[in-house]
């Protein structure tokens, strides 16, 4: 993965996390994404770096698509993660989403 990559994740997620509000005193944010995202060792890459920049923790529910989205739906996450464009599109459709990143 270039650095590029790795810097525009990390600026995604800051992003994400300024949108959701987290205050100074929240010490972690939690992301629904899919299993094969966690299992390719994509969140063990880049959450040391977007923490050291933040100093917000990351917790990561990995789960399938569906569930992530379930999650999401129910306020449980405040970051959703998954790579279902249709079911995003629902998702966002149903107003589940504040916020889109496509």
């Amino acid at each position: 993965m270039t650095v590029g990559l790795r810097a525009l994740f990390a600026g995604c997620l800051l992003a994400l996390a300024a949108g959701v509000g987290a205050p100074a005193q929240q010490e972690f944010i939690t992301v629904a994404s899919t299993t094969s995202t966690e299992e390719s060792g994509l969140f063990g890459y880049l959450l040391p770096a977007f923490t050291k920049a933040s100093g917000i923790q990351v917790r990561v529910v990995a789960v399938g698509t569906g569930q992530a989205l379930k999650i999401g739906e129910h306020g449980d996450c405040d970051v959703v993660l998954v790579h279902d464009k249709t079911a995003e599109l629902a998702f966002v459709a149903r107003g589940s989403a504040s916020t889109a990143m496509m």
